[in-house]
This record gives structure tokens, C-alpha cells and sequence, in this order.
């Protein structure tokens, strides 16, 4: 960079003025060859097929010692529980699972949890989970394994997904015969879905009693959970397995617990895969289907909620996956699938899991599934992000380099005329007007998250969805003002450009970093507005510069995904009634994420408003600078 930027030499200054001059070119060039890296990912020769690099899961592979009796005992287990399930129309019929687990042999108890819904005005929702131990006969209680299975009451809105819980029952009962476990294996059963499991898990770890989830006590805990699998049976009459992998924050589990499940089931007769939507194996061949499949975990991914109880896992360094059993559309002719199936399947899972000597660290924590057998590592779908936001880190040094020599290629023996510049920048100025954009998105945070303002919105009697957005549209609001009294000229304002497109492009890296389909979703939305976005143009360039820079502020991007979404799932809504209802989904939307960051840790409005948030506002300040004289005149882009 010393010799870029040093005057005396004119050759130098050459190439420079080349760079400033077709800055906006060579970006968008890096910008599309990002999107297009990311295009051929699909191609066999740039994805690799899926394979075990934990030798010591393989045991689970082997002969199953499961009996008729245990799928019998599920068949009476069943009758049982929709027996149980009619006088517990709301809740878990906990005496009946209780003396179930008493019954296998099982260290049974309860678990009690309250919710204190912060913009309720003090409501308090109760649960309870009932867990079991079996404990290891060969060991002392070091290590462990969880099989969860959610409840969901007859009243549920949810599908029904009772057949777990005599699935596992059977499967304790088996387990409970033999001699070969070297870990403990915990059964539990947990109501009101995800805060159940997050109740449990905090509970289970020792954390802080919170303001919002009061986590309650535990009677007793087995060793460190290894792993854990959630099941989701719709119906002893299986279809089909669809593998739910995202956890939240886009965390994802490691890649050998997802062959050895896919591996088991394949073995057993059923189908599984990742997003798996029929009895029929996904073996396309065609690029168009993978290209999809790897868009899809993508989406999926990129908003950082738990497609299934599996995801809270993930936060405690807990390896875990979903198996949603299908149930068999009546319609279809295919062979009944039998009970014995499923179990012969959580009996490999346990044994391979009972085998591993360490916790998982082999294979790969990072990946894109393309199909179920091939996958993309993080060392092959890097460089596309890279690409993308390395752009703007690579604009921000043109950027810098403008500051010093001019885009006119004509007297190229000229020398640039420096010396006021660096003296000239006003560090307080820009640092003020950092300040200040970023204090706007610390409020943002703030003020949804503040018991005063959660109980006004109450005392009001405005609904949290309505209350919430209104007050991030007065913060959006103050944020447009904000030029009128922030507005920067001269090189401060290229200085704060340089801030800007640094600050924005490290970010998108370092977010990409820990959840690369959100970081991906970002830089295609933002990235080339960003690049084209010309502050100290005139006339019609400067009216498209601020529309771009209105586009993408963060709540009208919000809106416009919420607006693509609502129009694929209902194409039969007119034009208004499309936008009436995309803008209910958007308060919705942003009621969720603040209630997902409260509860669960979900980082991503926190995220969005202490980053992108001040980002937008400092792009919008740029688009407004003071019409003052200069003592040196530049030309920027």
C-alpha cells in the first residue's frame, strides 16, 4: 500500500487513477463471479460424496438384536396413550409416563418451567417435562445420550406426533435388558414444544435463573450429553424420514450423525434424506434439483431458527438432529411399513453413539448438502462470499486511493496534490457521526428488549406485533432526519465512505464465518446497492443513489422477502390484499426474532441493528453532504 500510495512515483499513480477510474466495474465483476462460484457448486466436480470419517460409529450398523416383543409392546403402548390422551386434552398425561418409565426400570422425574412473556403485561405460561435415566452398567455416569420427543396435546394446532413417545417407551424398555451401555441414556418427553427443551437444557447445564424463562431445578442429571436425537413420529405407518438438520443460529450438526442416520435408514427400508418429500429416494441427477436442494438449506439456514427441538442442542456443544417420521398417504399402494423399522433404526443410532470414545471433531461442522449423498465443505463454498464481500473491502481501498489521485488520466506526470489531505480529515467529525449511527442501532436493540417499554405497549392497549414495529419505524424515521444534522463534507465524508464500506464488508465475512447461508443471503441483497451507491453524483444518478440506499434499508428488505414469500405460498391473492398481508407478516416477523433473541439466543435482530442498522444510516448521511468549499478538489466514486 506504501507504494501505491507514494506521488513520486508517476507509474504508480498510473494504475491508481486506472483503479479509481473503473473502481464500480472491477466490484461488480468480483460481486458476479461470487454469484457464479456459487452457481456451479452443484457440479460434481466441485461437491464430494458423503462418508464416515468416525470409524467408531460403524458397530451401530451391524445386526440388530430388536425382538417381536418390543414391536408389540409399542402396538399396546399406543392403544394406552390415545386411551390416556382424551382425559388430557391440554397437557401431557404425566401419570401415565411416569409410571410407564417407573415401570422400565428408569430414574424417572419431572421438570417444572415458567415463562414470563415480556410483552404480555405479566403473563406467566407453565410447563412441565418428564425425563428418564437409564443408567450405564458399565460405567459411572460420565457421558450420556438424549432421545427427546415433543408432545403435542389433541388441541394442537401442530401435526400430531404422539407415536414417538411409545417408540421410545419400547425402545427403553429394550435397552433397559442389556449390558453393553457405556453412557447413559436419558428419555424425555417435553411440552410447549422448543421452550420446553430450552428449559430443560439450561436447567440441565446450571444456568442462570433469567428474567424471562425461569429454567426451575432439576432432581438429578446423568453425565455430559453427547449427542441427542428428536423424534417426530406422525404415525406408526411410515412413509418416508425427513432429516431436520439447522439449529439455531444456523448451527448445524456434525456430518457423520447425519450419514449414520441416512445410512441406517437405508439399510432398515425407509427413505430418509434432508427435506425428504417423498417414499422415493431424492437421486436427480439433474443440476437444476441440486441447485434448488442447496437454495433451499440455504433459506433455510439463513434465518437462524431450530427447524425442530434438535436445534437448542447445537448451543451447547451438543451434536443433534431431527427424524420427522412421515406419515404414509392412504392413498398411495405401497407396502405397510413395519413398527420394528423405527426401532431397529434409534438401536443403531444408540449403539454407534454408545461406541464413540470422544465427542465428534472429525468430520465437518460446516457444509451445503447438495443431494442426500454429496455435500459442499466450507473451503469450497468460501471463495464465493469472499468474493462478494471482498468487494467492498477492495472499493474501500480504491476508495482511498481516490482520496489521492484523481480519476483523469492526463498529465500523468503530474503530482497529486496530497499534503493537505491527510492533515484536513476530521476524525472528531466522522467519529461523531460513527457515534451517533451506531447509538441509533444500540436503541434499537434496547428499547424492544426494555421492560418500561414492553409494559407501555400494554398499558396502551396496542398489540406487541403493531407496538414493535412502530416504534422500529420511529427509529427508521429518526435515522432518515439524521442528514440534516450529521451531514459530513470534503474528505470527511470520504473518509467516512472508506469506514462505511469496511466496516460492512469485514461484517458479511465474519457473520458468513458463523452462519454462511445468512452472510451469503446478505451480501446477494446488499453488495452491488452498495457498489453503486455514489455519493457526490448530481442530478438523476443522485436520486437513483438514494433509492438504492432507501432499498436496502433493513426494514424495507424485511418486507420485500416477507412480500416474495406470502406471494409463493398464496399466488392466488390479489395485488392488496398480497401487501396487506405481507405487512402483517413483517410485525409478526420482527415480534418473533425479538422474542427468539430474549429466550432462545437467536442472534440475528441483534445483529441486524447493531451492524446494519448503523451501516444504512451512515450510507443515507452520505448521500446528503454539506455544500461547502474545499481547499483540495477531489473526485470520488
Amino acid at each position: 500500500m506504501g507504494l501505491l500510495t507514494n506521488p513520486s512515483i508517476s507509474q504508480k499513480a498510473k494504475y491508481c487513477r486506472k483503479l479509481v477510474r473503473y473502481n464500480t466495474a472491477i466490484c461488480l465483476t468480483l460481486y458476479l463471479l461470487g454469484v457464479a462460484f456459487f452457481c456451479v457448486l452443484p457440479d460434481p466436480n466441485f461437491s464430494s460424496a458423503t462418508y464416515f470419517s468416525e470409524n467408531a460409529l460403524l458397530p451401530g450398523l451391524v445386526n440388530s438384536e430388536l425382538e417381536m416383543d418390543t414391536v408389540s409392546l409399542v402396538k399396546s403402548l399406543t392403544v394406552e396413550l390415545q386411551r390416556e390422551r382424551e382425559n388430557y386434552p391440554k397437557g401431557i398425561p404425566y401419570p401415565w409416563l411416569l409410571a410407564k418409565m417407573r415401570r422400565f426400570g428408569l430414574e424417572t422425574h419431572t421438570h417444572n418451567f415458567t415463562l414470563n412473556y415480556p410483552f404480555g403485561g405479566g403473563k406467566r405460561f407453565k410447563g412441565e417435562n418428564v425425563f428418564g435415566i437409564l443408567r450405564a452398567p458399565r460405567i459411572a455416569s460420565t457421558e450420556s445420550i438424549v432421545i427427546s420427543v415433543p408432545y403435542r396435546p389433541p388441541e394442537t394446532v401442530h401435526t400430531d406426533v404422539s407415536a414417538g413417545v411409545p417408540l421410545m417407551l419400547a425402545f427403553a424398555d429394550f435397552a433397559r435388558k442389556k449390558k453393553y451401555w457405556a453412557k447413559d441414556i436419558i428419555f424425555l418427553v417435553t411440552e410447549q414444544e422448543q421452550l420446553g427443551v430450552q428449559a430443560w437444557l439450561e436447567a440441565y447445564h446450571g444456568g442462570e435463573e433469567g428474567r424471562i424463562l425461569d429454567s426451575g431445578m432439576l432432581r438429578a442429571r446423568a453425565g455430559s450429553i453427547q449427542a441427542a436425537i428428536n423424534l417426530e413420529v406422525q404415525s406408526l405407518d411410515i412413509s418416508h424420514i425427513n432429516l431436520k438438520i439447522e439449529g439455531l443460529n444456523g448451527q448445524l450438526p456434525n456430518l457423520d450423525l447425519h450419514n449414520l442416520v441416512q445410512k441406517l435408514s437405508s439399510k432398515n427400508g425407509i427413505t430418509a434424506g434432508y427435506k425428504q418429500t417423498s417414499a422415493s429416494p431424492k437421486r436427480s441427477f439433474r443440476y437444476q434439483d441440486k441447485l434448488f436442494n442447496l437454495l433451499s438449506m440455504v433459506f433455510s439456514q439463513a434465518s437462524g431458527v431450530p427447524t425442530g427441538n434438535h436445534g437448542l442442542f447445537h448451543k451447547y456443544g451438543i451434536e443433534a438432529l431431527t427424524l420427522e417420521a412421515v406419515k404414509r398417504d392412504k392413498v398411495q399402494q405401497q407396502q405397510f411399513q413395519e413398527v420394528g423399522s423405527m426401532l431397529r433404526i434409534i438401536e443403531g443410532i444408540t449403539r454407534s453413539l454408545n461406541n464413540l470414545l470422544e465427542r465428534f471433531h472429525q468430520s465437518f461442522f460446516f457444509y451445503l448438502l447438495v443431494s442426500n449423498d454429496r455435500f459442499v465443505s466450507i473451503g469450497d463454498y468460501m471463495p464465493s462470499l469472499a468474493l462478494m464481500a471482498g468487494s467492498l473491502l477492495i472499493k474501500a481501498f480504491i476508495h482511498y486511493l481516490s482520496i489521492y489521485y484523481s480519476g483523469d488520466d492526463g498529465d500523468e506526470s503530474e503530482e497529486p496534490k496530497q499534503k493537505t489531505v491527510a492533515t484536513d480529515v476530521g476524525y472528531f467529525s466522522v467519529g461523531v457521526v460513527l457515534l451517533v449511527a451506531h447509538s441509533i442501532g444500540a436503541l434499537a436493540v434496547f428499547l424492544p428488549h426494555s421492560k418500561a417499554v414492553s409494559q407501555y405497549l400494554y398499558d396502551v392497549n396496542l398489540s406487541t406485533q403493531f407496538g414493535l414495529f412502530s416504534l422500529l419505524v420511529a427509529i427508521t424515521a429518526i435515522a432518515i432526519t439524521l442528514p440534516a444534522f450529521c451531514s459530513l463534507s470534503g474528505v470527511n465524508s470520504e473518509a467516512l465512505h472508506v469506514a462505511v464500506l469496511l466496516e460492512v464488508g469485514t461484517v458479511l465475512l465474519a457473520v458468513g464465518m458463523l452462519n454462511f447461508s445468512l452472510g451469503f443471503s446478505l451480501s446477494v441483497c446488499l453488495v452491488p446497492f452498495i457498489i453503486l451507491i455514489r455519493p457526490t453524483l448530481s442530478g438523476t444518478s443522485k436520486f437513483l443513489s438514494r433509492l438504492c440506499c432507501l432499498l436496502i434499508n433493513p426494514m424495507a428488505v424485511l418486507y420485500f422477502v416477507v412480500v416474495a414469500l406470502t406471494w409463493h405460498l398464496f399466488p392466488e391473492l390479489d395485488f392488496k390484499p398480497l401487501l396487506n398481508k405481507a405487512l402483517t407478516a413483517t410485525m409478526d416477523a420482527l415480534t418473533f426474532s425479538v422474542v427468539d433473541s430474549m429466550i432462545y439466543g437467536n442472534w440475528v435482530f441483534d445483529m441486524v441493528s447493531l451492524i446494519f442498522v448503523p451501516s444504512w444510516i451512515l450510507l443515507w448521511v452520505l448521500l446528503f453532504p454539506k455544500t461547502e468549499p474545499r481547499d483540495v478538489k477531489l473526485k470520488t466514486n
